[in-house]
């Protein structure tokens, strides 16, 4: 995994992991094989709501722990961002109160799925991804939404996902298209030609089957993920990947 501007300790510690992953492969010829990118697609996969569901952009950070698993006793970070309320004139023509879009409580938060959350944190911590690259694929039609909830969200302490993500080609219009091949084209024009088949992808495929056009025209292995990614689905993933080989 590559990290970005994250925190010294964080730098140190995925420097560590890096040299942790090459020192095992050197000695462990039989681990098993890696794709060189992850590709993650964002809405309805690696968190929820969609961007186009917003009101406005996301930017309120909102605290919490970073840790699904062990909330209790976990780290607290921004774990979500939220877009501020606005004012909003009562029935009648009296006076204004403050209130979002949609819920009753106002509240409009992006947050992972508790097993997205999961993955990138294995993704960010484990040393055997030391060499492994994050991209996102996205054809979301909010960009700036996205960026702004990459920048905000916290995977460990002090590491965002923005400093996991090394290369993120989001939205539709420009070099970009509703169809993903076009987000892989740049992905792999960016990472110096890095092969298709080297990549394995993750998408919800709930408006289009993103992973199926992706399999026939490039050869990326990919899994589907309608329900928002699930830890059981990026190990099916991998799994899917080391056969592939």
């Amino acid at each position: 995994m590559a990290m970005g501007k994250g925190s010294s300790s964080a730098a140190a510690e995925a420097s560590s992991a890096a040299a942790s992953s090459a020192a095992a492969s050197s000695s462990c010829p039989d681990l098993p094989m890696l794709p060189t990118i992850i590709v993650f697609d964002l809405d309805d996969c690696l968190w929820t709501p969609e961007m186009h569901e917003l009101s406005g952009p996301p930017s309120v950070p909102v605290e919490g722990p970073l840790d699904p698993t062990r909330p209790a006793e976990s780290e607290l970070g921004t774990v979500g961002m939220k877009v501020p309320p606005r004012r909003r004139k009562h029935g009648g023509g009296g006076g204004f109160d403050w209130g979002g879009y949609g819920d009753d409580d106002g509240e409009e938060i992006v947050e992972l799925y508790p097993g997205a959350r999961r993955v990138l944190r294995e993704l960010a911590t484990n040393p055997k991804y030391g060499d492994v690259k994050i991209a996102v694929a996205s054809t979301s039609l909010e960009p700036s939404y996205s960026r702004a909830c990459i920048g905000g969200i916290e995977i460990v302490e002090g590491v965002y996902m923005k400093d996991m993500i090394s290369h993120a080609q989001i939205g539709r219009s420009g070099n970009l298209s509703s169809e993903k091949t076009s987000h892989f084209r740049l992905i792999h024009e960016e990472s110096g030609g890095v092969p298709y088949q080297e990549m394995l992808f993750f998408d919800d495929c709930n408006w289009g089957d993103h992973v199926g056009t992706l399999h026939s025209e490039f050869g990326v292995v990919g899994v589907r993920t309608p329900q928002g990614l699930r830890l059981e689905d990026f190990e099916h993933g991998l799994e899917l990947y080391q056969r592939m080989k």
